[in-house]
């Protein structure tokens, strides 16, 4: 069951991004750079949360202190008031 729900977000994980940074204005640069730095943060700090929507960005903004440098550095440029 935990595989499934990983590979589930592994795979919703692009859509979820896109549907989500909507409400920013993102470029297609700011949504590659959050599906390739975000996933294993995804995974690790928001597994209650549905891929697809607003809330797997919101989750990994809430989450910003504890996320990869990278990641972090993503979420930032699509929200410079993320801590």
């Amino acid at each position: 069951m935990r595989s499934c729900q990983t590979a589930c977000a592994l795979l919703f994980l692009p859509l979820a991004i896109a549907a989500s940074t909507e409400a920013f204005a993102v470029t297609d640069d700011q949504k590659q750079a959050l599906r390739a730095n975000c996933r294993g943060d995804f995974i690790a700090h928001c597994r209650g949360v549905s891929p697809g929507g607003v809330e797997a960005f919101q989750c990994l903004a809430k989450n910003s202190q504890e996320l990869s440098s990278a990641c972090h550095a993503a979420v930032k440029d699509v929200d410079p008031d993320v801590k």
